[in-house]
């Protein structure tokens, strides 16, 4: 079975590498993150030009006032990619597009050699995933596909939770997000009370402990809230209790593929990130090392509120569709935010499809 770029391209017997090339060295195999990490890291790509606008958008939900963001645009052969930095302040982004953007490599490449390059001359892990989310758009586009024609398995409708911070009464704020699964930040402070209002909505799916609190507190929001998943309780208090463990889920410590074999305990489940992980590749590299490890995953994001937030829906369609993920659509200021039963995918149009 192919598993990287190069045994594709072997596979391929020195045909050129197009999406009707790459489905017929694939196969009927089914989609995996090592076969799309494969397909994607075998595509072509040719990078002319490079742009990026820096703005800012009022988002209510946003702690710390408009929400900085910045919409790459990368351009070649007569096709667009695009792709939004997350980074959290303004001079973040002013960063990527008078720094990072200037090295990054143009000319002609295969994905797989253009994202090491990258990862070679760009430190910064927001700025790397941004640049390879648009170069993947640029090569789909470029090759006229989809994310989802060129593994040859239509969207799947999405499960997905709405997340909130850490309030005083996290019941009354689930109440005001409407009927949707949702993902609470967890205050060790909180009293059995809260946690059995919380239990009584009967729609969390995760409990974020971010880190904190203590071993009691964690196992005191389990016995309330047994079907949620619990990410990241304090990893420095392992072990937990074998039911507690049973629901455990990582997100945090999880920056790199390689991080998966890091964990103190092996987790049940796991939040994969692209942008804190530098990108698409890495992340689906951290997705196989998950599922060689009968470890679910499910994709979370860094409050994107644009083309970045259709992005990380469609890698969900594709891969993880039924997990509890972080990908709810993100209301501007003066905008009722959509809250469907599930996220429906259109993966038709060239690029990521969405």
């Amino acid at each position: 079975m192919p598993a990287t770029p190069e045994a594709l391209r072997a596979a391929l017997g020195g045909l050129p590498v197009t999406p009707e090339t790459l489905r017929a060295a694939l196969g009927a195999l089914p989609v995996t993150p090592e076969t799309l990490r494969a397909a994607l890291g075998a595509l072509p790509v040719t990078i002319e030009e490079a742009s990026v606008e820096v703005g800012s958008v009022s988002v209510p939900s946003y702690p710390d006032g408009p929400r900085p963001t910045s919409l790459l645009a990368l351009r070649g052969g007569g096709a667009t990619g695009r792709a939004e930095h997350v980074g959290w302040s303004e001079a973040a982004h002013r960063a990527f597009r008078d720094c990072a953007l200037p090295r990054m490599p143009r000319g002609a490449w295969r994905l797989e050699s253009w994202s090491a390059a990258v990862a070679g001359s760009i430190a910064e892990s927001y700025d790397r995933a941004a640049l390879e989310a648009a170069a993947i758009d640029l090569a789909l586009h470029q090759q006229r596909t989809s994310l989802f024609d060129l593994v040859g398995c239509p969207p799947r409708p999405v499960r997905y939770v709405v997340s909130f911070g850490r309030v005083a009464d996290p019941a009354d704020e689930a109440r005001s997000q409407g009927d949707v699964e949702l993902k609470v930040d967890a205050d060790p402070g909180w009293d059995d009370t809260t946690f059995t209002a919380l239990a009584r909505l009967g729609r969390v799916a995760v409990l974020d402990w971010k880190n904190g609190g203590t071993r009691a507190d964690h196992e005191r929001g389990h016995r309330v809230l047994p079907d949620a998943l619990v990410e990241d309780p304090c990893w420095d208090l392992a072990p937990w209790s074998s039911d507690l463990h049973r629901r455990l889920a990582a997100d945090a410590p999880l920056g790199r593929a390689g991080d998966v074999d890091r964990l103190p305990v092996r987790p049940a489940a796991a939040n994969l990130k692209p942008a804190r992980m530098g990108g698409i590749l890495e992340m689906l590299a951290a997705a196989a090392a998950c599922r060689a490890r009968g470890i679910s995953y499910y994709v979370g994001g860094m409050f994107e509120i644009g083309v970045g937030r259709r992005q990380l829906q469609a890698l969900a369609a594709l891969l993880c569709p039924d997990g509890p993920n972080d990908v709810a659509s993100i209301a501007r200021t003066g905008e009722t935010p959509s809250r469907p039963a599930r996220i429906e995918v259109v993966g038709t149009a060239p690029g990521f499809g969405a």
